[in-house]
């Protein structure tokens, strides 16, 4: 199956199935060096900054604030 084939069946899983995607993706990513531009490096390094000095925020709450950039 290519990467555009998973892609496409995406939306027709279930919260249960993408998550379980999700995980596995990430099993398999760690230890593996990210290609990430050098503003969004910036942008971790500031955000694990912000969190020490602020606070951590609950994964449901991350994932509200996500939710509400998309839907903007």
């Amino acid at each position: 199956m290519s990467t555009s084939e998973i892609v496409e069946e995406l939306p027709h899983l279930s919260p249960a199935e993408l998550e379980t995607i999700y995980r596995r993706a990430i099993e398999l990513h760690q230890g593996q060096a990210i290609d990430a531009s050098p503003e969004l490096l910036a942008a971790i390094d500031e955000a694990e900054k912000s969190s020490a000095v602020e606070g951590d925020v609950s994964l449901e709450e991350a994932r509200r604030i996500v939710i509400s950039w998309n839907s903007r």
